[in-house]
């Protein structure tokens, strides 16, 4: 969960003898962690981590103007916490820093969208906060102020509600990155050792917590984890094929599927509308395959379900259907509604559809859900691999027995999404 959100302003105050003494001074300081307060926050964040993020924003940076901007994530060394941090240097040297914490199994990478619209609009306010200071105009600074600390309060407003994912937002989890679609694709086409996995993926990200990364996969019993008793290897006398494996029981992708609920519903409350719509959805299904979709067709759908703006306004419009004109605000105030509205109608989402008498209203044309299956066409992969052998796809006897007892017994289970 995120503890807080901390805006500073780096200055380089000189004492009267002077010496340098730099200072992170606060421009705004929302914390949600109640154990702590604005004034006393150490043991959330230290000085020295403060200084630490700083220098990894701005090493490379040598001119003193000109205008600069960056992002970190990373650990937290005094702390047991982790961070998405912004930098900003203005033209005129001007230097802020935002950071954003967290605890250290939140998932911080769905989270970033949101800090990067936050960091969006701190930029216009601290242009406007400057031309302020310069001017000493008491008021708009007050204003400015009071601003910054409405858009950190919203932004954390809306990564706790981004936190509270549902299951279908746990399978988009899945789609959303390509660490868990590396684990998705390698699992159908063997059983494969924890470690081995943890290889895998250090190819694509260098740091990772696997643990986090199966998650979803575990909550929502795709996989099971067991631990196989390895065998010696005649060769070399050591003990191979020992650890934990990682079982693919169920497939899963995301796929659209026809508004059913709003056809049903229209099919007696306005036949001419529906009549429509029901020709846009066959013109749009007679060409889609779910089979087909790339891996940036289920990362585009992963996040429509994880944006939380877009996913209350899939809600609202599986059942509902309204003129273009009279479009309920269930965006964000700072969500830019047209060019959302332009880009789900881009990617068929919705679709403008005409009635009889010639009124247009905005159709949700494609709703979103997981497909989940039975992977049978692992059998044939199962028996291959433990025939192989090639020591990269190899498996042993124990691991092959134990990936066709789990699809025997998991075969009759059904996840409800």
């Amino acid at each position: 969960m995120i503890q807080g959100i901390f805006c500073f302003q780096f200055v380089l105050n000189q004492s009267p003898s002077g010496e340098i003494e730099p200072e992170f001074k606060p421009v705004q300081i929302v914390l949600k962690n109640e154990d702590f307060t604005p004034n006393s926050y150490s043991g959330l964040i230290a000085e020295n981590d403060i200084f630490a993020i700083f220098y990894q924003h701005t090493t490379g940076i040598y001119a003193s103007k000109g205008g600069h901007s960056n992002y970190y994530t990373g650990r937290l060394k005094e702390t047991p916490y982790q961070v998405i941090s912004y930098y900003k240097q203005e033209a005129d040297g001007t230097q802020y820093i935002t950071i954003s914490i967290f605890e250290l199994d939140d998932e911080i990478a769905i989270f970033e969208d949101l800090i990067k619209d936050l960091t969006i609009r701190l930029d216009n306010s601290f242009e406007t906060l400057l031309k302020a200071n310069a001017a000493k105009q008491t008021s708009i600074i007050l204003k400015i102020n009071d601003k910054i600390k409405t858009d950190i309060s919203f932004t954390i407003f809306q990564v706790e509600r981004l936190a509270n994912l549902d299951r279908l937002q746990k399978v988009a989890l899945i789609f959303n990155t390509r660490e868990r679609l590396t684990i998705l694709k390698t699992l159908r086409e063997k059983p494969i050792s924890k470690s081995n996995m943890k290889d895998i993926l250090e190819k694509i990200k260098p740091v990772f917590n696997i643990d986090i990364l199966i998650e979803p996969f575990l909550e929502l019993n795709l996989i099971r984890r067991d631990w196989i008793k390895g065998e010696k290897d005649r060769a070399t006398g050591r003990m191979k094929f020992q650890g934990e494996y990682l079982f693919l029981v169920k497939d899963i992708t995301l796929a659209r599927v026809p508004n059913n609920t709003l056809l049903d519903h229209l099919k007696t409350s306005n036949p001419s509308l529906y009549e429509n719509f029901e020709k846009k959805t066959i013109e749009f299904f007679s060409k889609y395959d779910p089979l087909l979709q790339t891996d940036e067709d289920l990362g585009r759908m992963s996040m429509l379900l994880l944006n939380p703006d877009i996913y209350d306004f899939l809600a609202l419009m599986r059942k509902n259907y309204y003129p273009i004109a009279k479009i309920p605000k269930v965006f964000s105030e700072y969500a830019n509604t047209q060019r959302i509205l332009d880009w789900l109608r881009d990617i068929q989402v919705i679709a403008n559809v005409k009635d009889g008498e010639n009124r247009e209203f905005v159709c949700l044309l494609t709703d979103i859900k997981p497909l989940i299956i039975f992977p049978e066409y692992l059998l044939p992969k199962i028996q291959k691999a433990y025939q192989s052998f090639d020591k990269k796809v190899q498996i042993s006897h124990e691991i092959a027995k134990k990936a066709l007892e789990l699809l025997e017994v998991t075969y009759p289970e059904k996840i409800d999404l």
